[in-house]
């Protein structure tokens, strides 16, 4: 009898060891799914830090970045299926959805951002806005610094006393070193590098107060339809950058200083002109509505076309999902 209450207790201690040892064992890590992203530094904070703090890699994601120099370049790579994930801004989607086939949708903005400055040669003669009436600023068209440099210019009663032409943001930065022009609208780092080689000889013209411009990651729809799992633990891990980003902004200044080729304390500096969330709210659409009606009645060649509806280009199913409280 003694013995079978041995025998009894020491199974029981078996079976509580090995019932602890199932509880207490770490859940295995998702199996990592594949997926490419792409877009340009200054509005990809999230997904740089989500890429250099493993947090794709947490999530279950073997993520392949690549910097890309315009969002408009990152769209065109979306369409063409060179990528899953394109960072690109709100203008790229006005503009794009005015071609057949665009089918592409948003499922997050992640950064606004207040980075574009129209910069200036001040040796040649521009001290103020009133003195670009009757110049040729240099744009990237159907970026935020083709919208910018018109808000600006409409804000100043000058847009039509300006005359716009269409450049990369690297040959803009060159060609204001170089004198070949007097005048570019460009964001960060193409600003920075204008304004620190040629020191006294510039000035920028940056007011935060004509336009807000919207970073957002965009998709194609049969991606979305085949790729859900792969989209959800993207956004998780944008989620957790963001949580990071704000809890521990030193030493994500010092990443992004480092991968947007700044200096750590000049991106200190000019910190306000990014807000880094990922959230879906009312702003964004109406934003994208209002620059397609304004790529229409300004913009050659778009004045016959009908203006698209922009209703389908934001799929919050995917944000809703995994953090409701983030779609508005």
């Amino acid at each position: 009898m003694k013995n079978k209450k041995i025998i009894l207790t020491v199974t029981i201690l078996i079976m509580a060891l090995f019932l602890c040892l199932l509880s207490c064992q770490k859940a295995e890590p998702p199996k990592l799914l594949k997926a490419k992203w792409g877009g340009p530094r200054n509005i990809s904070m999230a997904p740089i830090i989500a890429d250099k703090k493993e947090f794709f890699k947490k999530e279950g994601l073997d993520v392949e970045s690549l910097y890309i120099q315009t969002g408009k370049v990152a769209m065109d790579a979306l369409i063409s299926g060179d990528i899953d994930f394109a960072v690109i801004v709100e203008t790229n989607v006005a503009f794009i959805k005015y071609q057949q086939g665009a089918n592409i949708e948003i499922i997050c903005s992640i950064e606004d951002k207040y980075d574009d400055a129209i910069v200036v040669r001040k040796d040649k003669g521009i001290q103020s806005p009133e003195d670009l009436k009757g110049k040729t600023i240099a744009v990237t068209t159907g970026t935020t610094s083709h919208v910018y440099a018109y808000r600006f210019l409409a804000h100043n009663g000058l847009e039509k006393d300006v005359s716009f032409m269409n450049l990369t943001p690297l040959s803009i930065q060159a060609s204001l070193l170089t004198g070949d022009i007097v005048a570019g609208s460009i964001w960060q780092p193409y600003r920075y590098n204008v304004l620190n080689q040629l020191k006294d000889k510039t000035i920028e013209f940056n007011d935060t107060s004509v336009y807000k411009a919207y970073a957002v990651v965009a998709v194609r729809k049969k991606y979305a339809q085949n790729h859900s799992e792969e989209i959800k633990r993207f956004l998780k891990a944008l989620i957790k950058a963001e949580d990071h980003i704000r809890t521990h902004s030193d030493e994500a200044i010092a990443v992004l200083a480092q991968e947007l080729k700044l200096e750590k304390d000049l991106l200190k500096a000019i910190w306000h002109e990014y807000d880094i969330a990922i959230r879906l709210e009312p702003g964004l659409l109406k934003t994208i509505k209002q620059e397609g009606k304004w790529i229409k009645e300004t913009q050659n060649g778009f004045g016959d076309k009908l203006t698209p509806s922009y209703d389908d280009v934001i799929n919050p199913a995917f944000l809703k999902s995994i953090a409701p409280e983030r779609v508005n």
